[in-house]
């Protein structure tokens, strides 16, 4: 019996050290949970670069699957470090977060240290995502998304000029091109009948781009002038899931991963394509937080 039990627990050494120095891929992990939707933890992580220049050289985008598992390579010193993140639901209102970290050219020096003590390479990448972690959380105090509700957007008859960009800078775009609407409306005298508003008629999640109209509602009439650069068209009424938004408008996209989330826990059926109601002129100036927006995902219809 005992050299029984003596094999046994020889073979599952054997077999856990297979598993860990030629199956095991990653030589450590990091887990964190937030209260903040897979969309917003994902946008946030692939624009890593733009806050984290403190904690490494440079990073190489090898893969992504939005909302889901990102995969990068960062390159600090002489070492390139792979970074797995996957993003799960945790519960309703949480978000669990894994990074899986491997030492790119020391990989068997990891498997042997790692187990043992808190060596350079896991205090280096804990500092990583901990310096990541809290900007995370500081970017909170730059918007607020708050008050789920079900609307009926009236639509109505508005001038519009069609864009593309990326998501991050529709806020640009639109500020970029707001002159042309302007000077339109205001050299023919014509009145607004409402907020301005942008409706997305094309989301590429992959490579997060966007086609939208940046829309402002006038009165519908057969005098109105033509232009070779603007359009006209009549949005018709829809139900849609609202949340509204403080904050700048740079940024408001982060309210449609609210709603996307909030669609899902609530077995939602809505087309994922935003739509947006400014109700605030950032020209004017002040605390952005004070700026107000509609954002909102009309319903799939019967």
């Amino acid at each position: 019996m005992k050299i029984s039990w003596k094999w046994l627990l020889g073979l599952s050494l054997l077999l856990l050290g297979i598993w860990y120095f030629a199956l095991k891929e990653e030589h450590y992990r990091i887990t964190f949970i937030s209260d903040r939707p897979p969309g917003v933890i994902y946008s946030h992580i692939l624009d890593w670069d733009s806050y984290g220049s403190n904690d490494f050289d440079s990073i190489h985008l090898n893969s992504k699957l939005p909302y889901s598992e990102i995969l990068q390579e960062v390159y600090t010193n002489d070492s390139i470090f792979s970074y797995r993140w996957v993003l799960k639901k945790h519960s309703e209102e949480e978000t669990k977060v894994t990074a899986y970290i491997k030492d790119v050219r020391n990989g068997f020096k990891q498997k042997l240290q790692v187990p043992f003590g808190n060596n350079s390479f896991i205090k280096k990448n804990t500092k990583s995502v901990k310096n990541l972690l809290e900007v995370l959380q500081m970017d909170d105090e730059r918007y607020r998304v708050h008050s789920f509700s079900d609307t009926v957007v009236a639509g109505g008859y508005c001038v519009y000029l069609p864009i593309e960009s990326t998501v991050e800078a529709k806020a640009k775009n639109m500020l970029i091109n707001i002159a042309t609407i302007m000077e339109y409306i205001n050299k023919n005298e014509i009145e607004l009948q409402g907020d301005p508003f942008l409706e997305v008629t094309k989301w590429d999640k992959e490579r997060e781009r966007i086609s939208f109209n940046f829309c402002f509602p006038i009165e519908q009439s057969d005098s109105i002038p033509t232009n070779q650069q603007l359009k006209f068209k009549t949005v018709q009424p829809f139900r849609a899931l609202k949340v509204d938004f403080n904050g700048n408008y740079r940024i408001s996209n982060k309210a449609w991963y609210y709603l996307l989330d909030h669609a899902k826990n609530k077995k939602l059926e809505v087309v994922e394509l935003p739509f947006e109601v400014y109700l605030d002129d950032p020209h004017v100036g002040g605390n952005p937080l004070n700026w107000k927006a509609h954002i909102l995902l009309p319903y799939k219809e019967n």
